[in-house]
């Protein structure tokens, strides 16, 4: 009975370690689930409309604001309650939304690579 007693707290370190695996497997990766699924649904449109004012300007836009009103009607400014930002850059631009949970994630799109999706958890 004694040596039961001994190797007791090794099983419930064992528990716990069960637990906390079969918890955490669950965690889904930088750019899915519903956090990201709503920043892609915001971003979208904007996208699209920074892509349109390249063609009929022959040049990314400065400023987000410079799509209203003839490619946005408004311009959202924040996605998951995290601020949406854009850069215009040599090659293109950029546009990033964040969410936090699990962790920060923020999620990137350039016209090169596409949404690229990165965070700490």
């Amino acid at each position: 009975m004694q040596k039961l007693f001994k190797k007791l707290p090794f099983l419930y370190i064992a528990i716990f370690v069960l637990i906390a695996c079969k918890t955490f497997s669950v965690v889904e990766p930088p750019g899915v689930g519903e956090k990201a699924e709503l920043g892609y649904a915001v971003c979208d449109p904007i996208i699209t409309a920074v892509e349109q004012y390249k063609i009929d300007k022959g040049a990314y836009p400065e400023t987000l604001e410079q799509l209203v009103p003839d490619y946005l009607y408004e311009v959202s400014t924040e996605v998951n309650g995290q601020p949406i930002s854009y850069t215009k850059i040599e090659s293109g631009f950029s546009l990033a939304f964040h969410y936090i949970g699990p962790g920060m994630n923020t999620c990137t799109y350039t016209p090169e690579d596409k949404w690229k999706c990165s965070g700490a958890y």
